[in-house]
């Protein structure tokens, strides 16, 4: 390999953590490339944005605890620490996708959350917070947003 190779991926690596680093928000989450997403969560993402979410979705940090399978010492001691380990960072990006899909599906934030606190009749009347506990659950909320994004009654 030539020295020019090896200097574009180490730029392109340092790049993609740069960005990663740039998680300041949800919004950027949407933003970052999959390198950059996968990099970010595989460091950790910012306990802030746990926070975040759990105010955009108007839900107290102990139910954000349970939807991220976090007990309540070790949802302290991740927001005192500032970062989530991996599969916290995974869960929470996946909820931060759906919150954003429903956004996108229901047109906005107050009609996602609105949405994600009301039973819905495709759950058997469950809401969807309570679905999104699990990943199989996430799924099937991602599946009724496509539903009510094509008109299909849902």
């Amino acid at each position: 390999m030539t020295q020019a190779a090896i200097c574009r991926i180490l730029y392109v690596r340092m790049a993609i953590a740069l960005e990663s680093r740039s998680v300041l928000h949800l919004e950027n989450l949407e933003t970052l490339s999959r390198g950059a997403l996968i990099d970010a969560v595989t460091e950790g993402l910012p306990s802030s944005l746990l926070r975040e979410l759990a105010q955009r979705l108007g839900v107290t940090l102990e139910e954000m605890a349970t939807l991220l399978r976090l007990t309540p010492r070790t949802l302290q001691r991740r927001l005192d620490d500032d970062r989530l380990d991996l599969g916290e960072s995974e869960r929470l990006w996946e909820l931060s996708r759906l919150f954003f899909r429903a956004i996108e599906v229901l047109e906005s934030e107050q009609g996602a959350v609105r949405w994600f606190h009301s039973p819905i009749r495709a759950l058997g009347y469950s809401t969807p917070l309570n679905f999104a506990r699990t990943s199989i659950g996430i799924r099937e909320l991602e599946n009724i947003l496509g539903r009510i994004e094509h008109g299909v009654f849902s």
